[in-house]
């Protein structure tokens, strides 16, 4: 027992770990619950860094213990390790022991563990997108994420995970077209099992199950983005067809994925053939209106929110071929650039980034070499430390978001404000 709070403490403090040139995180390096996660200084003869990375390895050999809590809490912990910092050099040396990590916990774990055990096994390959050991690690994990992917006995939470982290290493790590096409074509054969059936009627599955296929419909879109828009053509109409039937799914995540769908064929169809149009357009277009103007009380005031804004891009990309068109601010405060997502393509890309990285995306956007060449932001800025990156924050003024009006109306309460307290009078 007392391992076992030893080795959930050590997990801990790996994850509370800040990140390096992330001065938004400021939170502390080290944990309240033990003295072992003291930072040190460089003149104690152990950098920052050396730190860092000393505890990654603590939380690696915490994976192998036996016990699955503690083994699920150690790769939780690595994943929000490799967010929260490029540790480029240290996983070309650790890849294939974090490689074996994977594998074991996807063969032999259930649920919870093969959640975290795919999470990582994304987050490693972004990590090392920019080398050619990223080829290496996914035709390891390859086969595994496939058998895991394809069991219909499995946890549905982990094959959805196994689904998303298939796509994003194909997309990231894949060169050869032929491993691009193999990709799609699992992944393909997990969401049709949401197609309509022999008699028309569309299968009521579970929410569990319509994330699994929501999951494989968007890495397959993900991978889409890599096929020439010539082969993109020749499949087109396939395509559409399957998408337009899930159009009239239960679920909102997925019906809104096949929108999108719907808008990334036509503009990879379209830059091969600039009159390209489903045969079936018409009622297409009147699917696609319904939904951008769903107004249901049986649907949830939320989902009819997201669905109605989502399906109105839909919309004018089939009908007029207008794309989106949306600049994001990404980096850290001194650091900041703008990065336009102007095509269905850019877009899903930055979404799938963002899932994988959550909390490290300013990080890895800034400094991972991979990320910035897939969307064309150049080389990496200097990275600061700790107290240059304070000095930058601290010569930043304070955008002022109240309006003038509202200012003149504060100033004109005030002088009329009614001050009770020194308005007061007290008898002796």
């Amino acid at each position: 027992m007392p391992r076992e709070k030893k080795s959930r403490r050590a997990a801990a403090a790996v994850a509370t770990q800040g990140a390096a040139g992330d001065e938004e995180d400021t939170a502390s390096v080290g944990s309240d619950h033990t003295d072992s996660t003291a930072q040190l200084t460089e003149d104690e003869g152990i950098s920052e860094m050396e730190t860092y990375e000393q505890k990654v390895r603590e939380a690696m050999d915490l994976a192998l213990e036996k016990s699955v809590h503690t083994r699920t809490n150690a790769l939780t912990a690595l994943t929000t390790a490799l967010q929260k910092r490029v540790l480029l050099p240290f996983l070309l040396d650790h890849r294939q022991t974090i490689c074996d990590l994977v594998e074991r916990s996807l063969r032999k774990g259930r649920g919870p563990e093969q959640v975290a055990a795919a999470r990582l096994a994304s987050l490693l390959i972004l990590s090392l997108s920019q080398m050619p050991e990223a080829e290496e690690v996914y035709k390891t994990l390859e086969p595994v994420l496939n058998i895991t992917l394809t069991d219909p006995s499995g946890s549905l939470a982990g094959r959805q995970e196994c689904a998303f982290t298939l796509g994003i290493s194909a997309f990231l790590a894949c060169h050869d077209l032929a491993d691009v096409t193999s990709a799609m074509n699992i992944l393909h054969s997990v969401f049709a099992g949401s197609l309509p059936k022999g008699n028309g009627e569309l299968p009521n599955h579970q929410p569990a199950v319509t994330a699994l296929h929501t999951a494989a419909l968007s890495a397959f879109c993900l991978l889409m983005c890599l096929i020439s828009p010539t082969s993109v053509y020749s499949m087109a109409n396939k395509l559409m067809r399957e998408m337009f039937d899930l159009l009239g799914c239960k679920d909102v995540d997925l019906r809104i994925q096949a929108g999108e769908a719907v808008a990334l064929l036509y503009e990879a169809a379209r830059l091969h053939d600039d009159d390209y149009y489903w045969n079936r357009e018409g009622e297409l277009c009147s699917a696609l209106k319904d939904l951008a103007t769903d107004s249901h009380k049986f649907r949830a005031k939320k989902d009819r929110k997201q669905q109605r804004a989502s399906f109105r891009d839909v919309v004018r990309t089939v009908e007029e071929g207008e794309l989106p068109c949306e600049t994001v601010t990404v980096g850290p405060q001194h650091q900041r650039q703008e990065l336009l997502l102007d095509t269905w393509s850019l877009k899903l890309q930055y979404s799938s980034l963002c899932r994988v990285l959550a909390q490290g995306l300013s990080t890895h956007i800034t400094f991972n070499v991979g990320v910035r060449d897939l969307f064309s932001l150049g080389p990496p800025p200097m990275q600061l430390d700790r107290s240059a990156a304070a000095l930058a924050r601290r010569g930043q003024k304070k955008v002022s978001r109240e309006s003038p009006a509202s200012k003149a109306r504060q100033l004109a309460r005030n002088k009329n404000r009614d001050n009770r307290a020194a308005a007061k009078t007290y008898d002796d």
